[in-house]
């Protein structure tokens, strides 16, 4: 009797850890989109159509209903994006910026990047909370007896599906300048969602020795064209000059990393030959 009763009290805990040892499964959400990762190695993506607490059922892409034993999920991870009439769209993951501009978006908690511009400015960015991102980094500048180490960071103090506020900052020494620095604080507001969307930034630029006596603007634009595709824009208007760069070409993205080709352009620079200079950068996301 007492070896049945400490063999049945053993089989209740075993069962007990068992059971706390599974994974959690999403919860029932047809607009949400999750790969589940399996035990045997393999992984399925779909929408959560039904779960409890033995099983949870995936409809596929192709309409096919799967239903996966609780057992058999070690885990899972929800889709950046949202099914639409032509499909699922992922969502781009470099919302937080443009080609060089800030977006009033923040990275979520977690989340980051590694990207390189010109591949002389390399910079990684992580988002330390849902509403607060930092980044920084070193350029590899050749010939020069120092380099820039420039840092940035965004506060997102609203965030809605078709609005976000933000305030940002970001700092840089100078080349070959042992004492010297500059910088700029900024307020930037996105109107719009991840398809299509509006930018307005107004900084002030500073260095060690001085204030900017005016404000720095910039204007930028986004617009999806495919799956994976948008075009993008972005108009600089600085202190104290005339002349506006302008910023346009187009962003190519997958889950996990993203290209920009555009091309700079000068509006009342008076460059002779050919005006458009070219833009190119890529990150990697995690």
């Amino acid at each position: 009797m007492r070896v049945s009763s400490v063999l049945l009290f053993a089989f209740v805990i075993i069962s007990a850890r068992a059971v706390a040892q599974q994974p959690p499964v999403p919860r029932v959400d047809t607009t949400a989109v999750v790969t589940v990762h399996l035990r045997d190695g393999s992984e399925i993506t779909g929408r959560v159509w039904a779960a409890d607490d033995s099983s949870l059922t995936l409809l596929t892409f192709a309409g096919a209903r799967v239903i996966l034993p609780r057992g058999s999920i070690l885990s899972w991870r929800q889709q950046a994006g949202r099914v639409t009439p032509g499909g699922f769209q992922r969502l781009d993951p470099n919302g937080s910026r443009l080609f060089f501009g800030p977006t009033a978006r923040t990275l979520p908690k977690g989340s980051g990047y590694f990207a390189d511009y010109y591949l002389f400015f390399p910079v990684a960015g992580v988002g330390v909370s849902n509403r607060v991102m930092m980044s920084g980094g070193v350029s590899l500048i050749p010939g020069l007896s120092s380099q820039l180490v420039y840092v940035a960071g965004k506060v997102g103090l609203v965030r809605e599906r078709q609005a976000a506020v933000a305030l940002g900052g970001f700092w840089s020494t100078v080349p070959d300048e042992a004492n010297a620095s500059l910088g700029m604080g900024y307020a930037v507001t996105t109107l719009g969602d991840d398809d299509r969307a509006l930018t307005l930034m107004a900084g002030l630029p500073f260095t060690t020795q001085d204030v900017a006596r005016e404000p720095l603007f910039m204007v930028g634009g986004e617009t999806r064209t495919g799956r994976g595709t948008k075009l993008m824009t972005e108009l600089w208007m600085l202190p104290e000059v005339s002349e506006v760069p302008a910023l346009f070409g187009v962003r190519w993205f997958r889950e996990k990393l993203a290209v920009d080709f555009g091309f700079v352009y000068v509006f009342g620079g008076g460059l002779e030959g050919w005006p458009f200079v070219p833009w190119v950068d890529f990150a990697v996301n995690w």
